[in-house]
């Protein structure tokens, strides 16, 4: 059975602007407390990531109900999950830019 409005993988994909960004704003609290700096649109809506001042920012947006950083690989973590989601993001970061994961 396939339910209108959802995404091939079952997430919905009809989460509407104001409910992106308060996810998204969730998702800043939680970064922060990893010691993870963060910058956040609301006109977008996403977050900008980053380990340091010095390293690149990577964007996390809200797409068909999941947090996606890195396009390249698409990097995924249901938006439902917040915490979760956070230490994933945290952990990619800190990875990518040499500092191991916490």
């Amino acid at each position: 059975m396939t339910v209108q409005g959802a995404s091939r993988d079952g997430i919905p994909a009809g989460i509407s602007h104001a409910e992106k960004v308060d996810r998204l704003v969730d998702l800043c609290r939680e970064l922060v407390k990893r010691g993870i700096r963060v910058e956040m649109s609301d006109a977008r809506p996403a977050v900008s990531a980053r380990s340091s001042p010095t390293t690149p920012r990577t964007a996390v947006e809200v797409v068909n109900g999941a947090f996606v950083w890195r396009r390249d690989g698409y990097d995924r973590h249901t938006a439902e999950d917040v915490a979760g989601a956070a230490d994933q993001i945290a952990d990619y970061l800190r990875t990518r830019d040499g500092g191991g994961s916490t």
